[in-house]
């Protein structure tokens, strides 16, 4: 593996490519009715921040593969950063067929998504190097709060300057953690961080090359008490509300030997931001993405085992 950037010369990096390129602006975006938000991976990711709007967030592939649309929807909106993801192009051309409304949200104008879709969100695509990759969700999460109505313009630079306090806050994270990894991981939220949580669970998975799993925290604390002693790392991911209810699970679980990291998403970003929740869902899921990394590195797992990972991506991109 090539040699890792440090902490701080990631952060640099993608502040000056948040402040390089020009803020999300609102589309020419229909009424969305009932919309579901279909994408892959960290795009799907990104489509969870349409649920915090009362729409619903599905796997592309759950439409595509299994030849349904989603009952009761009005609008089927289409995530990828490329465009070229083949699950979710190919759900929009079905729902195209159907007659429902499409949009598309992705940095490329002239690609068979876009070119299946009713109207385009187009999001700026950030120049940043990255070895564990969080640049296109930051855009695309963006895409959908403006599909959904937010005015996105002050994020970029209000991201920008939350950088260095993510990063110290992650470094001293990272640096609590056990010597050797867990045999699995669990990430606990609740909804308003739906999307950032998420995401922590796929940049783990990708990074650490463990077992990850999201948890609702209150299914967390029906199930997860009786996992053991056995070594297991939780991970709370902590917003505004339910502080008390986190304390006591925590409290729980390391009854039964397990490890639990708090962490505070409240304190990732500027709270007088306007519509300050998706940002901080934004935030949070930077945070997750160099928390990854730094476990990895910190467990002698090398982001996506030293290369022995096909990173072509063929087996999810349009073959025709």
């Amino acid at each position: 593996m090539s040699a890792t950037p440090a902490p701080a010369t990631v952060s640099a990096a993608l502040r000056a490519a948040l402040l390089d390129v020009s803020p999300v602006t609102v589309g020419s975006v229909p009424d969305l009715g009932r919309a579901v938000f279909v994408g892959s991976g960290d795009s799907l990711a990104s489509g969870l921040v349409a649920t915090g709007f009362g729409h619903r967030a599905l796997s592309a592939g759950d439409v595509t593969w299994s030849e349904t649309l989603p009952a009761a929807c009005d609008t089927l909106v289409g995530i990828s950063h490329s465009g070229t993801s083949g699950a979710t192009v190919r759900a929009l051309r079905m729902a195209r067929t159907a007659g429902l409304k499409t949009v598309a949200i992705t940095s490329q104008a002239s690609s068979p998504l876009a070119d299946s879709a009713d109207e385009v969100q187009l999001v700026p695509a950030l120049r940043v190097e990255e070895v564990v990759p969080c640049a296109g969700h930051v855009m695309l999460a963006q895409g959908v709060a403006a599909v959904c109505g937010v005015d996105t313009s002050p994020f970029n630079r209000a991201l920008a300057k939350s950088l260095d306090g993510i990063r110290v806050a992650v470094e001293a994270q990272v640096g609590a953690l056990p010597d050797s990894g867990p045999a699995a991981m669990s990430v606990l939220s609740l909804p308003e961080l739906c999307s950032g949580a998420d995401f922590w669970v796929l940049k783990l998975i990708e990074a650490c090359g463990i077992a990850v799993r999201g948890v609702p925290l209150e299914e967390s604390g029906h199930v997860d008490y009786f996992i053991g002693p056995e070594q297991h790392l939780t991970l709370q991911l902590i917003g505004p509300h339910g502080r008390p209810r986190f304390d006591r699970l925590a409290e729980a679980l390391r009854t039964t030997g397990q490890t639990v990291v708090q962490v505070d998403a409240g304190e990732l970003t500027d709270p007088d931001v306007p519509d300050a929740a998706v940002l901080r869902d934004i935030a949070t899921a930077v945070a997750g993405t160099w928390f990854a990394h730094g476990a990895a590195l910190r467990w002698g797992r090398p982001p996506f085992r030293g290369g022995a990972v096909n990173m072509d991506a063929k087996h999810i991109k349009l073959d025709s």
